[in-house]
C-alpha cells in the first residue's frame, strides 16, 4: 500500500494545505525487498560457484574463472554485511534497529531509515516497546513510525495499519492538529503526540537482518 507524506515546514508547524515533499512506503518496501534479494542471490549464486567449479569437465581456465567470480560475491557478501553492522542495528525478535543519534523531524527521520533500508519503528506490543527503550545509547526523547495526519487516527508510516498497542503518556494522546506524530518518551515507556516539525532522534528498524 502506497502511504505519501505531503508536508512543509514552516514556524515550526506543519501546514497540511501545502503539498512541498512526497515519500511512499512502497519505495521503502522496495528498497527492503531489493536489498534482501540480492543478499539471497549472492549467496545463492556464491554456492553453485562451488559447485561448478568442482566439476572434472570444466577446463582449468573455466575453473580459475568461476572461482575468482565465487571470491568476488564473497567480498560483495563481506560488503554488505560489515556496512549493516557499522551503523550497529541491534536485532531482536528477527528484526533489525538503528538508534539515529543526530536530531531531526518526523519526516526527516522517516527519510533517514528509508535510505539504509529501513522505516521509522513500528512497535507491536509491550514487549518490544520495552526493548526499544532499554536498548536505547542516551536517555532522550525518540521519534517512532506513528502519525495521524487524520486527527486521531493513529497509524504507522511503515504499511499504514492502525495501531492497536498505544501506551501513552497520561493526556498527551491527542494534542491537536499541530501534533501530530508520535514521540517515545525520554524517561518512561510511554508515548507524547508532538509536533512533527520538532528535532528528536529516532529509531529505525528494518526487516533484512545480518
Amino acid at each position: 500500500m502506497e502511504f505519501e507524506y505531503r508536508i512543509i515546514e514552516k514556524s515550526h508547524k506543519i501546514n497540511k494545505q501545502e503539498l512541498l515533499h512526497s515519500q511512499t512506503v512502497a519505495d521503502s518496501d522496495q528498497r527492503n525487498t531489493m536489498m534482501l534479494v540480492s543478499v539471497t542471490i549472492l549467496s545463492i549464486i556464491g554456492m553453485i560457484s562451488k559447485d561448478v567449479v568442482a566439476l572434472p569437465c570444466l577446463t582449468d581456465e573455466s575453473k580459475t574463472k568461476f572461482d575468482a567470480l565465487r571470491k568476488a560475491l564473497d567480498d560483495d557478501m563481506g560488503s554488505l554485511v560489515s556496512d549493516f553492522h557499522k551503523r550497529q542495528w541491534k536485532k531482536y525478535n528477527g528484526h533489525c534497529y538503528y538508534y539515529g543519534s543526530d536530531a531531526r523531524s518526523w519526516f526527516l527521520a522517516e527519510q533517514s531509515c528509508q535510505q539504509i533500508g529501513g522505516h521509522l519503528t513500528k512497535i507491536d506490543d509491550e514487549a518490544e516497546n520495552k526493548w526499544i527503550k532499554d536498548n536505547r545509547s542516551e536517555q532522550a526523547h525518540y521519534w517512532i513510525g506513528l502519525t495521524d495526519l487524520k486527527e486521531g487516527e493513529w497509524r504507522w508510516s511503515y504499511d499504514q495499519t492502525l495501531a492497536t498497542y498505544k501506551p501513552w503518556r497520561s493526556g498527551w494522546e491527542s494534542k491537536g492538529t499541530a501534533h501530530n506524530c508520535g514521540l517515545l518518551f525520554h524517561n518512561s515507556y510511554t508515548w507524547l503526540d508532538y509536533p512533527c516539525s520538532n528535532s528528536y532522534r529516532y529509531v529505525c528498524e528494518s526487516h533484512f537482518c545480518y
